[in-house]
């Protein structure tokens, strides 16, 4: 089960503030349990202190009522009214201070809780005793006939009571800590359940599928002109809201842009080879250098707008027309197409395929590696090295997948670049003398995103570029 991974939450900042509550919420309970506890032990020594005021006024009234009865028959008389209590004739000092200072009641003061009295009550004519090994409460009381009795009530069962409120008192905050604890594992669980979807989310956006959005605990209305009401939904829910809202946002701002330079490579394609076709009329009837590089720049802009309209057709392009593309076949025609290329300027081109199957467009495919070893053509010096390899590999979400290295011995790139190569014109310093209009990358970057895989660059002993895709058919 997930949330049995207890390294991943014990470290997590979410169980951290849970662990936090936990503590809050335990200490206070334990200090609730201990406030009751200490007023059920005033409770019941006020109950014991009204027992024997009531005690000492019944047997001060029955010696007024009865003053021809001697001490002895007094108190043989009270007692056999009496349950719990006892009257007893004083028997000195020094026999009761001994009898308090035994180590039976030593044993019986060494009791913490409801078995020791408050130091109020043993000082106002009270003191314990321990008769035949039984904790009692006595009380001194002056007879009318000047006579001292002492009145003892029994408290041995708070002994009992103390060691079973205690036993509750410690089950009860075990209690309490376990369900605590267990309930911070399932909110924590719940939280980092919700912020790794977010991340998750987060990355598949990086990973270029922008119109990816994170999902929302809630399920909300699905109409475009419907606004939830954020006051209905968890905090969760509301920052992936606000974060969807954004992206939104930025997607619109991003396409619009892109489609303004569709727009304008589609309005201009038609003028320009209109222009195209008077200048080679004029330059057959008339040659001359002029005309002919007029020819040669126009049909570098003519290339930047196929290469636009070319993107803004694969963006716009479904998967519905895959079929099996054979990665064997496709890197054998590479190979066939570039050997020669690459003999030529006497750099060393290798490829290494496999037997795997993709579902693809198999010209798109061709065309994003042309582009790719274009660029490693243009850019490794001589003598150098570029290499094609193809392994099976497996996606960050474990699905099977196919990764293509190329590699070449070139300069590499400024890592600082890597992201900002795949913008559209955007082009290096030292590339700017070159014939490229910065769209290269561009496009292969949005033919591996229509067929669901990723492209990332990165400089080992020159420019290296992993490509992944999906296997499968």
């Amino acid at each position: 089960m997930s949330w049995l991974r207890t390294p991943k939450i014990l470290t997590s900042s979410s169980f951290r503030f849970a662990m936090l509550t936990v503590g809050v919420i335990w200490l206070s309970t334990a200090l609730v349990l201990v406030a009751v506890y200490m007023q059920l032990d005033r409770a019941i020594w006020r109950s014991i202190d009204a027992s024997l005021d009531l005690q000492t006024t019944e047997l001060l009234q029955q010696a007024k009522q009865t003053p021809s009865l001697s001490t002895e028959e007094l108190l043989a008389a009270y007692n056999a009214q009496l349950n719990s209590s006892q009257a007893i004739a004083s028997s000195g000092a020094d026999s009761m201070q001994q009898m308090h200072n035994s180590p039976a009641m030593h044993a019986m003061h060494q009791a913490m809780g409801l078995a020791q009295p408050p130091a109020r009550f043993l000082a106002e004519h009270h003191r314990m005793l321990a008769v035949n090994g039984a904790l009692q409460v006595a009380r001194s009381v002056e007879l009318p006939n000047g006579e001292a009795v002492e009145l003892s009530q029994n408290v041995a069962y708070l002994t009992d009571l103390q060691t079973s409120l205690w036993q509750s008192l410690l089950f009860g905050l075990a209690i309490t800590l376990g369900i605590a604890l267990l309930g911070s594992l399932v909110l924590t669980q719940r939280s980092l359940r919700r912020i790794h979807q977010i991340n998750r989310s987060c990355q598949a956006i990086m990973a270029g599928d922008l119109a990816h959005r994170i999902p929302y605990q809630k399920a909300l209305d699905a109409r475009a002109d419907a606004k939830p009401q954020l006051g209905t939904l968890d905090d969760y829910d509301q920052m992936a809201w606000h974060i969807n809202q954004m992206l939104d946002a930025l997607h619109d701002a991003m396409a619009k842009a892109r489609q303004v330079s569709d727009n304008i490579a589609h309005d201009l394609k038609s003028p320009l080879a209109r222009i195209r076709v008077k200048l080679e009329s004029a330059y057959e009837q008339q040659p001359s250098i002029e005309v002919e590089d007029s020819m040669q720049e126009l049909d570098r802009v003519l290339a930047m707008t196929k290469s636009l309209l070319g993107i803004a057709r694969i963006e716009s392009k479904t998967r519905a027309g895959f079929a099996p593309v054979s990665v064997r076949e496709l890197l054998q025609d590479v190979q066939e197409m570039y050997g020669p290329v690459f003999d030529e300027q006497g750099i060393e081109f290798s490829v290494e395929p496999n037997d795997q199957t993709l579902a693809g467009d198999k010209h798109l495919l061709m065309q994003a590696l042309t582009n790719l070893l274009d660029n490693a053509h243009n850019h490794t010096p001589t003598p150098g090295s570029v290499s094609l390899l193809a392994t099976a590999e497996r996606g960050v979400d474990g699905s099977a997948g196919v990764h293509w290295q190329i590699q070449d011995s070139g300069p590499g790139i400024d890592k600082a670049e890597f992201t900002k190569v795949f913008e559209r014109f955007y082009r290096q310093d030292e590339a700017r003398q070159s014939g490229g209009f910065g769209l290269g990358l561009s496009l292969v970057q949005s033919i591996i995103q229509l067929h669901g895989g990723t492209v990332e660059l990165s400089n080992n002993a020159g420019l290296r570029v992993d490509i992944w895709l999906p296997a499968g058919v």
